[in-house]
């Protein structure tokens, strides 16, 4: 029972308007019940919802000398309605990590590594792994507590080139990648950094006469023979130092025999490409192939060299031996573009050797054309 705020006469319960006097009767509204503090909330994202809770808190300092907190958050998408993704919330506020809250940047890098290594060619990880040595100075930070600032520093004070800078980020993209997939953090820092600008086309070549002073000292200086043949085939470093002896074949073609070796990686063009070995560096590559290593260029105790060791242990050493500044290990590549320039030879066979893009189309159509392409090789 009611009564009247105007005529204070008795009414029914489920009367809305007084029929004495016409006064609309007040109806008391139930107070929503709110969900309690940190029992989670829904976030929408594209036509799914996302379940999202904050399980810790983690200081983060200012630029006043201050610090503040930031949430941690543990979150699971893919729900269809709010409803669900709230429901959601107690589970995913209860449930483990996979991923111990202490675990470091290294540590997690060490999980990640066994992971993901089956996943990519063995000179890709390599380069990753590299790369990884840059961020020497956070590997004990608790992946939790990190901000994007302490590894932009890593970047920014790495005194590499704009390569390497990439790489940095890749790698730490997919560690913090393979921690979100843990529910370790809830955020791809790396996502936010900044690996620089670079103007293309900025290396310059080995010159002609740079490369008689290498040509001169190849078994005298150690390693001259690598740089002699990374000038001489067009491969990328990374791509050199990754064959095998299995890559290198003696074909016969029309009469003719040519000793050719078959790799390359990065873009399609350049995957498994045929490049025929000039005579410049034949007796190079054969003397190679008595090694006991299974790597055509390996260091010296037989295993693959990568990018980095090839670069601190080998090329710059040998620069400095012979006074030749400022060239980096690609910039053999670009000799062997120069040298191709010199010789006549089919565009589409040029292409073909130092695995442009613009042969990737002509090489579905065409078969490999040993002899124009060994005709160029022989000419350098």
């Amino acid at each position: 029972m009611a009564e009247c705020r105007k005529c204070k006469r008795t009414l029914e319960s489920d009367w809305i308007v007084c029929p004495y006097c016409g006064t609309p009767i007040m109806i008391k509204k139930v107070a929503h019940k709110s969900r309690p503090n940190g029992s989670g909330t829904a976030i929408k994202r594209g036509s799914t919802w996302t379940a999202r809770v904050i399980v810790d808190w983690r200081s983060v300092p200012c630029e006043d000398g201050t610090t503040k907190l930031r949430p941690v958050s543990k979150t699971k998408g893919g729900f269809k309605t709010k409803t669900a993704a709230l429901e959601y919330c107690q589970q995913l506020k209860k449930s483990p990590n996979k991923l111990e809250s202490n675990l470091t940047f290294k540590q997690v890098y060490d999980r990640w590594v066994p992971y993901y290594e089956p996943r990519i060619a063995s000179i890709t990880m390599a380069t990753y792994k590299a790369a990884f040595k840059h961020f020497s100075s956070v590997y004990y930070y608790k992946i939790t507590t990190m901000t994007v600032d302490d590894l932009q520093q890593c970047i920014d004070s790495c005194d590499k080139g704009r390569s390497t800078k990439d790489n940095m980020r890749s790698v730490c993209s997919l560690v913090f990648k393979y921690a979100c997939q843990n529910n370790l953090v809830d955020k791809n820092l790396a996502s936010f950094l900044y690996s620089g600008k670079e103007k293309k086309g900025t290396r310059s070549p080995i010159t002609f006469d740079e490369l008689k002073l290498i040509e001169d000292a190849v078994g005298k200086e150690p390693y001259a023979d690598y740089v002699y043949c990374l000038c001489y085939t067009g491969f990328r470093p990374n791509e050199m130092l990754s064959l095998k002896k299995d890559a290198f074949h003696v074909v016969e073609h029309e009469g003719r025999v040519y000793n050719i070796l078959i790799g390359g990686c990065k873009t399609p063009a350049g995957i498994d490409r045929t490049v025929t070995i000039s005579p410049k560096i034949l007796p190079i590559i054969e003397y190679l192939l008595k090694s006991d290593s299974e790597y055509l260029f390996p260091k010296e105790d037989g295993s693959m060299m990568d990018d980095e060791y090839f670069r601190e242990n080998c090329f710059y050493p040998l620069m400095d031996k012979l006074g030749i500044k400022g060239k980096v290990p690609y910039s053999c590549r670009h000799t062997f573009a120069n040298l191709l320039k010199q010789v006549y030879g089919s565009d589409t066979d040029k292409a073909s050797l130092i695995g442009h893009a613009d042969a990737s189309m002509t090489k579905y159509y065409q078969s490999a054309d040993y002899a124009s392409m060994a005709a160029i090789t022989d000419a350098l």
